[in-house]
């Protein structure tokens, strides 16, 4: 990992953080950062430290505690974590972003984006498992939601619309691995 000075781009420090397979996503809620990798875990890290201060499941209750692999990009959201969802090591790709309590690790929502992938040129479309879904910004200020992908055409501002799908819903379209 490295860490920059806000101001001016200068490098501060430079470490190996002891956690996890991988480094995939990395956020932060103003006191805890919160990383994962390429399994199925939430680690809490220190901020001054980046030491390991706590590690979770990231599981679904409504799923049957079903594991998620693959949570990726991860993005602060209104006290909740959400990561786009690519269990690449399963031979997955969703089109999915999947909301989590980040003091249990438990799955609050899901949102399914594969409208936007569907949006895609072909020369994306035809690239399902590199050209995945990889990309949530938030801006707290305005309460903006932006998403991209790998290789994605565009990027979107979007604004989430809830429907009473349940759980086979969720297991049929977002490639859980």
């Amino acid at each position: 990992a490295f860490e920059y000075n806000l101001t001016d781009l200068s490098l501060l420090r430079q470490f190996d953080l002891k956690v996890g397979s991988e480094g995939w996503g990395l956020t932060h809620d103003g006191s805890t950062l919160y990383l994962t990798d390429s399994g199925h875990e939430l680690f809490h890290l220190s901020q001054e430290t980046y030491g390991l201060v706590k590690r979770l499941a990231i599981v679904d209750p409504r799923l049957g505690h079903r594991r998620v692999y693959g949570v990726n990009e991860l993005e602060w959201v209104e006290g909740e974590l959400w990561g786009n969802v690519f269990p690449m090591y399963q031979h997955k790709a969703s089109q999915c972003i999947v909301r989590i309590d980040a003091s249990s690790g438990h799955v609050l929502g899901w949102i399914d984006a594969h409208g936007l992938f569907d949006r895609q040129s072909e020369r994306v479309r035809r690239q399902p498992m590199n050209a995945v879904l990889n990309g949530i910004a938030y801006h707290a200020g305005s309460g903006r939601l932006y998403v991209t992908g790998k290789m994605w055409d565009s990027m979107y501002r979007i604004r989430l619309v809830s429907t009473p799908h349940g759980p086979e819903y969720v297991s049929s379209r977002c490639s859980l691995g």
